[in-house]
This record gives C-alpha cells, structure tokens and sequence, in this order.
C-alpha cells in the first residue's frame, strides 16, 4: 500500500529525527575565527613543505645509496688489436635473434 501525502513511514520519521539531531550538533561547533583559520592554515603548509623537502632528501639519498647495486655493467667489447696478418682470436657470442629451434614436443594429431 502507498502511503497518503499526511502520513511518514517510520524510515522517514527515522531519517528527519537523524537530520534534526545533526543541525543541533552543528550548533554547538565552535568555529575558528579568521585568524585562527589563517595560522591553522599556514601550520599545515609550513608542514606539508617540510615533509615535502624531507622525503624529497630521503629519496635522493636512497637513490644514490642504493644505484649501484641496480646498474648493469655493459658487456667488454671485442677490440681488435693490430697484429701481424693474424686475425684475433675473438668467439662470436649467440645473438637472442637466432632462429628459433625446433619445438621439443611432438605435435599431437587428432585420432578418432
């Protein structure tokens, strides 16, 4: 059933009671005057900065710290030195592009 325009279901009554309660709570705060706002507000970016600064020096020195421990050193080159009609004695390494190798497992065919 539908209720009429004069009657409140009890989650209506429910939810107005929770409002009311809600503005009389707000009465009672006390809010900062401007002042206050001002110097509340210039504590916390004076703070945001410095936590800015101190994490910025933290990660820096981190970085360096820790960076050689993450480099890569390049692999030695092959030179070829001058000699006297020898070619030098240097080994071709594999490349990752070779062609790729025959695949170890059988191929299965399909039985009926």
């Amino acid at each position: 059933m539908a209720n009429s325009a004069g009657e409140s279901s009890p989650e209506a009554r429910e939810r107005g009671g929770y409002l009311r309660e809600v503005w009389a709570e707000l009465r009672k705060t006390v809010w900062p005057t401007w002042p206050e706002l001002r110097q509340m507000t210039g504590v916390v970016i004076v703070t945001v900065v410095l936590l800015g600064v101190f994490l910025g020096l933290l990660d820096f020195g981190l970085t360096a710290t820790l960076a050689p421990l993450y480099t890569t050193t390049p692999a030695p080159t092959a030179t070829a030195t001058p000699s006297t009609g020898t070619t030098p004695a240097v080994t071709p390494t594999p490349s990752a592009s070779a062609s790729p190798s025959a695949s170890p497992l059988p191929s299965a065919s399909p039985t009926k």
